[in-house]
């Protein structure tokens, strides 16, 4: 089924299924509710959700079933811990998508997937996922101070529209000592579904509150979770490599 929806003035949109159509509706909505409007930069905000949600819909037409068996490795090995480091914790994962980020991690308390598109998700994923599905904006998390023991953000800082604003929610909502795992591309240059570039000083952003256990400058391979599965360190002596993935651990004080 083909719906054609006014997504912005000035901009029509194809969207592709009920959940296509739901995505524009809700989006639309919660974007004026969120005050987040065109600037010169950023024309169409409501287009870069719908964008977003047709590409998950491309990828299961592709799939078939949308895989999930790589995050426990992204998850645990590339953030130099195992599974039981989850153990009992509860975990807010942001910008989830839909594929169930947090389906492996069955030995946790809580394991919630905030996405802004998680309500037209459901058209995708079809109440097959254990994890807890939020569909809030990253400026404005719904949970309680220092509620989660691990926050983490895998390929989604840069698709925020206010990045200083996030960062803010993600150090409010996570306990002292609790822990926030950052894996992001750095890319200087704005793009439809990327409003909000990630600078490699990132961690600089969270030393009020945080501690940097370790952070690694990875070249760019073919996304974020292959960059850092083939290690190429990043050289920031080539002004030919503009592109690259920041990977970041942190954990809050404790009289935070």
């Amino acid at each position: 089924m083909v719906f054609f929806g006014h997504c912005w003035p000035g901009m029509a949109c194809l969207v592709i299924g009920s959940g296509g159509f739901l995505c524009a509706t809700v989006m639309k909505k919660r974007c004026l509710f969120m005050k987040i409007r065109t600037t010169p930069e950023y024309k169409n905000p409501i287009s870069k959700y719908v964008h977003e949600y047709m590409y998950w819909k491309k990828q299961q037409v592709i799939e078939g079933r949308l895989s999930n068996s790589q995050y426990e490795n992204l998850f645990t090995e590339r953030f130099s811990v195992d599974k039981d480091f989850y153990s009992g914790k509860r975990i807010l994962d942001i910008g989830c998508g839909p594929r169930g980020s947090l389906e492996w991690a069955d030995n946790a308390a809580q394991r919630v997937g905030l996405d802004p598109l998680a309500e037209a998700y459901e058209f995708i994923i079809q109440g097959s996922h254990e994890m807890e599905y939020v569909p809030d904006f990253a400026e404005k998390i719904s949970f309680e101070n220092d509620h989660f023991d691990i926050v983490t953000s895998i390929n989604s800082l840069d698709h925020v529209d206010d990045l200083g604003v996030v960062i803010g929610e993600m150090k409010r909502v996570v306990k002292p000592g609790g822990h926030i795992f950052i894996a992001a591309e750095i890319c200087k240059d704005k793009k439809p579904c990327e409003p909000s570039p990630v600078n490699w000083d990132l961690a600089e952003l969270f030393e009020d509150e945080f501690e940097v256990m370790d952070t690694f400058c990875f070249s760019f391979y073919k996304g974020v979770n292959r960059s850092i599965q083939q290690g190429e360190i990043y050289d920031h002596d080539n002004p030919q490599t503009e592109t690259g993935v920041l990977r970041l651990r942190l954990v809050k004080k404790q009289d935070c």
